[in-house]
């Protein structure tokens, strides 16, 4: 998929580590948005919004969110209904008896290392018994079920709970993120800005301090400053794997939501410094076998966004670009899905190539 997306007056990604100014490749000087922020977009969503677009005012069956403000990712996942999903997941799919469910490791006999076959010189080893390890497949199963951003994106969740120190901790999503830059240059603005109020009495009695003897320092007045750019067109490209969404039961329903939630990424993002941001520019090649019919960078290459003026060395609107319109079919084994496209098309290349 490539994703564009336009920052007017925004920023987009602030940097922690530069006083969250917006971020900037150093030798290019455009603009940069992290994949976790992108991300953090489609996680924001599902957080407010069921799937038919509805305020959520109660959970909604595998469309919770794993990584979220403030979570203790530990106590989620020793969560009575995972656990009872678990078990559920162990017995039905898994065909284990739960009895075996608190099955322990096995520890094979003590051996010296001249009759053992490997190298290893331990003198004991342990291996996990079956039922174990389909219980920890059947956690595995069931955070992924009932958490979409653990489907879609992956993650690690071997650190502390039930799946601590076990290769099914190792979460690999199907959906990926590149990191978005900017076409071009970006102008990175610096605003001071002031507050008329105070936090507490404390607060107060140093400002009156600090005033003594200058008339020109009055109230409780505080300084601050706000980063953004003047106008910046960032894209992105995103990568899907079938194997891996087999391997999380990552469906095509989840996926035509995920695109729902792609148009709306920014729809309850806005803040002060956020407030002109949205996407342009949301395309979705479908291939007829898992492995792919093309090479993606060059299913890329067809999507082209160009300046208009060369010479400008910085684009204020989406006006100063214009941009090519696919055919639904690229041949009869690819298809483009322009899902939206804002951005002006060239007088004489409007037709679609």
């Amino acid at each position: 998929m490539v994703l564009l997306f336009e920052a007017k007056k925004a920023n987009p990604n602030g940097d922690p580590d530069a006083e969250n100014m917006p971020r900037i490749q150093p030798n290019t000087l455009k603009g940069l948005v992290t994949d976790v922020c992108l991300k953090r977009k489609i996680r924001n969503f599902f957080s407010i919004y069921k799937t038919n677009g509805d305020l959520k005012d109660s959970l909604e069956d595998g469309y919770d969110i794993f990584i979220k403000e403030n979570a203790i990712l530990q106590q989620l996942m020793e969560a009575k209904p995972i656990e009872d999903l678990a078990k559920a997941i162990f017995v039905e799919k898994y065909s284990q008896k739960i009895e075996s469910w608190d099955a322990k490791k096995t520890k094979k006999a003590k051996g010296k290392k001249e009759d053992a076959k490997t190298d290893d010189n331990t003198e004991k080893q342990e291996e996990i018994n079956p039922a174990e390890e389909k219980k920890q497949e059947s956690y595995r199963d069931a955070l992924c079920k009932t958490y979409f951003d653990l489907r879609a994106f992956g993650g690690v969740i071997s650190t502390e709970g039930p799946l601590k120190g076990s290769f099914y901790g190792q979460v690999r999503g199907p959906i990926q993120f590149s990191f978005a830059e900017s076409l071009d240059k970006v102008l990175q603005l610096d605003s001071t800005i002031t507050r008329c109020c105070s936090t507490s009495k404390k607060e107060v009695e140093q400002s009156k301090k600090q005033s003594e003897g200058d008339e020109k320092t009055g109230g409780n007045r505080t300084m601050g400053r706000k980063y953004n750019i003047d106008y910046g067109l960032y894209r992105a490209h995103i990568y899907f794997s079938p194997a891996f969404a087999a391997k999380t039961r990552f469906t095509y329903f989840d996926l035509d939501n995920f695109l729902f939630a792609m148009t709306h990424m920014f729809t309850d993002d806005p803040s002060s410094n956020r407030s002109g941001m949205r996407v342009v520019g949301l395309v979705d090649f479908q291939h007829s076998r898992p492995l792919g019919n093309e090479h993606a960078h060059k299913l890329f290459d067809m999507v082209k966004v160009e300046k208009k003026d060369k010479d400008k060395e910085f684009p204020d609107s989406i006006n100063d670009y214009w941009g090519n319109a696919l055919k639904s079919n690229i041949n009869d084994e690819i298809m483009a899905n322009q899902i939206i496209w804002d951005i002006p098309l060239k007088e004489d290349k409007a037709k679609n190539v």
